[in-house]
């Protein structure tokens, strides 16, 4: 069977019959694709019952200013997150004062790479936050010299892959006319990977990290991402085995 919708304990269901019927001790087997749904959801796991993948990694997923709050000592140093437009004026205050002129800013909900923004100077970063990218809004220095990694972790299956694109300067994705290939992880990067995913309460994750010489800085993390190339591996089997096996723990 594929759970792939909404199940309560095994059974396919919708809202209003998950409303109706979860009490302490029910199971609810999901994925939520809009943060309007995450205060249902609190209030059927305030009943007692139990909720998969956790509300945590759910909430993670569906945003990036979540995750720059929740993982803020594991991003590039001087992440911002930028929630009113009078909030501005400090962040460029702030980078100016320590020099820092390049900059990213991640719209909040964005996804393949669209919704990220490189700019050169503090004037662009203005003008990005204040016509383009409106917040709320994570910034963070540009990286220039580093390496991009996407890991995946699936219980014991990890697979990494190293984004590059000799064409683009700043977006490696494969939107963007980048390529990845499937490399061995060094352990540091593991054990960084396995301790973003307590920290989440994540049962499976695509994570892209960045890493320059000894540091590793996480750049995102999601329940979903995309498997081309990775067909052999069978990720989306692994999620309902993952799934089934949370519903058979009693």
């Amino acid at each position: 069977m594929r759970f792939h919708g909404l199940f309560l304990n095994g059974n396919k269901t919708t809202i209003r019959g998950l409303l109706s019927k979860s009490k302490k001790g029910a199971k609810v087997s999901c994925r939520i694709g809009n943060p309007r749904f995450l205060g249902i959801f609190h209030e059927i796991e305030s009943r007692g019952t139990d909720i998969f993948p956790p509300l945590l990694c759910q909430s993670l997923s569906l945003s990036k200013v979540h995750q720059a709050l929740h993982y803020v000592d594991h991003m590039i140093p001087d992440t911002q997150v930028v929630f009113r437009k009078s909030h501005i004026q400090h962040i460029l205050k702030n980078y100016g004062e320590k020099k820092i002129l390049k900059t990213v800013v991640k719209e909040d909900r964005s996804a393949i790479g669209v919704g990220d923004h490189p700019c050169w100077s503090l004037n662009e970063l203005a003008r990005t936050m204040i016509y383009l990218a409106k917040p709320p809004v994570v910034v963070q220095p540009m990286l220039e010299a580093h390496r991009e990694i996407r890991l995946l972790m699936f219980g014991d299956t990890i697979v990494a892959k190293e984004k590059t694109n000799d064409g683009n300067v700043f977006w490696r994705n494969r939107f963007f006319g980048g390529v990845a290939e499937i490399i061995t992880p060094d352990e540091n990067v593991v054990e960084f990977g396995k301790e973003m995913m307590q920290m989440g309460r994540f049962p499976w994750g695509y994570m892209d990290l960045f890493v320059t010489g000894d540091d590793i800085y996480l750049s995102e993390i999601n329940l979903s991402g995309s498997n081309a190339g990775l067909k052999e591996y069978k990720l989306n089997k692994m999620k309902n085995r993952i799934t089934i096996a949370w519903l058979s723990n009693k």
